[in-house]
């Protein structure tokens, strides 16, 4: 963004941008609370009315809390299979899910394809990053990821860091600033192609059995489209499970 059109926004809008930036830079961690409306007032240059509307914005994107009478804080970093998606035995809601350990396949680049670019809002054929990943459960495969960012976005993506992480979405905030947040997602049963088939370890009789095929839309706090992701989930004997309230 400019800076002529950076002074075209209200005054609330760039507080809250100067400090989201701050926050996607690590100044604040996931808890930490952030200096008094005062205090970021004083520092900005600003009114107190301001920053509280530029704070405000932030807590109802998911980018803060508040504690009654404490103050703000920054939020978690949502994890990649959102706040509540969870995968546990069929039949059992209240079934604690077991922790799924990532295993980072690779970083690759590719070209948009037709839907691809009008859900990201990019030309066609434009470049993207492709980001691969696996998830297992006691050590079996469960899940694959195939995740589409626009490169122009997140150029200089390095592999070590997805490696070292816990999470894309982590390393998207830590690394560029960009919290992501969920927009829309779609699913249906499909047969698995044979290489994702592969990656999963699915053979004999399950080949046979459907997965469960998951398509993410993926936004920043701005609603800007930055992510799609296709997952397939083994579902014969997990079930893909989303917790309300």
């Amino acid at each position: 963004m400019t800076v002529n059109a950076l002074k075209r926004q209200p005054l609330y809008a760039q507080v809250k941008q100067l400090l989201q930036q701050r926050i996607g830079a690590g100044e604040w961690q996931t808890h930490d609370a952030l200096p008094s409306e005062w205090e970021l007032a004083d520092e900005l240059g600003a009114s107190q009315g301001t920053v509280r509307k530029a704070l405000s914005e932030l807590v109802d994107a998911g980018l803060l809390y508040r504690q009654q009478g404490r103050g703000t804080y920054v939020a978690p970093v949502p994890g990649d299979w959102g706040d509540d998606a969870r995968l546990v035995t069929p039949g059992l809601f209240t079934e604690q899910p077991d922790e799924l350990a990532r295993e980072f396949l690779g970083l690759s680049r590719l070209n948009a394809s037709e839907d691809v670019a009008e859900a990201l809002q990019l030309r066609r054929l434009a470049p993207l990053l492709r980001i691969r990943q696996l998830w297992r459960r006691h050590g079996s495969p469960v899940a694959l990821d195939d995740v589409l960012l626009p490169a122009e976005v997140f150029e200089g993506m390095d592999a070590r860091w997805l490696r070292g992480s816990a999470g894309l979405y982590g390393t998207l905030q830590q690394r560029f600033g960009v919290r992501m947040k969920i927009v829309s997602e779609q699913f249906r049963a499909e047969m698995l192609p044979r290489e994702e088939a592969s990656l999963l370890g699915v053979t004999g009789m399950v080949a046979d059995v459907p997965a469960l095929c998951l398509l993410r839309l993926s936004a920043d706090m701005d609603g800007r489209p930055l992510e799609w992701r296709q997952r397939y989930c083994l579902t014969h004997q997990l079930a893909y499970t989303v917790k309300h309230g």
